[in-house]
């Protein structure tokens, strides 16, 4: 009986031993997401289940029609050094310094302030069949492009974002034509961010004016009062939509989905589904009806 006594407590204290020696399990942390769980995003960010989320369905027989005078487009023409970074999410291009006095800037189109270009980035998915996190009277596309302004009356990106009108998002819908598009000229840098690294930036050679970005007609566009599309969800953003789109090749289009993701997987279908309008009003404004006002 002394014996086995003796080998419980041995057995025991092995037991211990090992437990406190062994390596804990690291957590993920609180702010980490993923596009395959998006339907649980709600849980872990509670802002996700707000009922003012983008994206939505814009559709013209319900939308209002709005009288804005035309949205104004300042040093859009310019060349800056710009960079590139895959944040796991998507590719994401902003200019080199914020204090450079010639960043863009959009007034008018019924913003009451100025709006300072933050970044642009892209949303697409594994076929042409979607892509688009907006979609127009039902009809997804297969990217889409979000150019993110913050209002200058808070000063910077970080303040603006805890603030109903802190945000201007910019929403371009991208089609496919059959030749490349030019102005997708930072896509040759993709080689050089393919793997998620927050601190990896990549210089364009061939910088792009956001002019080139935007499509032929931006005098007719959706409006509406959302949110941000990914977590965590801050409903402080004045979504602006063009229902014209700019188009890439299906060559292009492919480049992206070369990207590695946070998960170490290829990076596509990396949109939100659209989400209930509830209690909002979406406007339209069309250059026409405001012509001849």
């Amino acid at each position: 009986m002394a014996k086995l006594g003796f080998l419980y407590k041995f057995l025991i204290r092995i037991c211990f031993v090992a437990a406190i020696s062994a390596k804990p399990t690291k957590p993920a942390p609180p702010d980490h997401w993923s596009y395959a769980e998006r339907v649980h995003w709600k849980e872990h960010f509670s802002a996700c289940g707000g009922e003012h989320q983008s994206p939505i369905n814009l559709d013209f027989a319900s939308a209002i029609a709005a009288d804005f005078p035309s949205m104004m487009f300042y040093n859009y023409d310019q060349v800056l050094p710009e960079m590139l970074t895959n944040n796991g999410h998507t590719v994401m291009m902003s200019v080199k310094s914020q204090s450079n006095e010639d960043v863009p800037f959009i007034t008018e189109g019924g913003l009451t302030d100025p709006y300072k270009f933050f970044q642009l980035h892209f949303h697409w998915g594994r076929d042409a069949l979607s892509g688009s996190e907006h979609t127009i009277n039902g009809q997804p596309y297969p990217a889409e492009l979000h150019i993110v302004h913050y209002n200058t009356k808070y000063g910077n990106f970080s303040e603006a974002v805890a603030h109903p009108d802190g945000l201007a998002v910019l929403g371009i819908m991208i089609e496919l034509q059959a030749r490349d598009n030019i102005a997708f000229r930072h896509l040759e840098r993709f080689d050089d961010i393919l793997n998620p690294d927050s601190d990896k930036k990549s210089a364009l050679t061939y910088p792009v004016p956001l002019s080139d970005l935007l499509p032929d007609r931006t005098g007719t566009f959706y409006r509406y009062n959302g949110s941000l599309t990914t977590p965590g969800c801050n409903e402080d953003v004045i979504w602006t939509v063009f229902d014209t789109p700019i188009a890439i090749s299906q060559r292009q289009l492919d480049i992206f989905k070369r990207l590695i993701d946070s998960e170490g997987q290829q990076m596509e279908g990396n949109f939100r589904p659209v989400q209930e309008l509830h209690d909002r009003v979406v406007y339209y404004r069309s250059e026409v009806s405001y012509k001849a006002l």
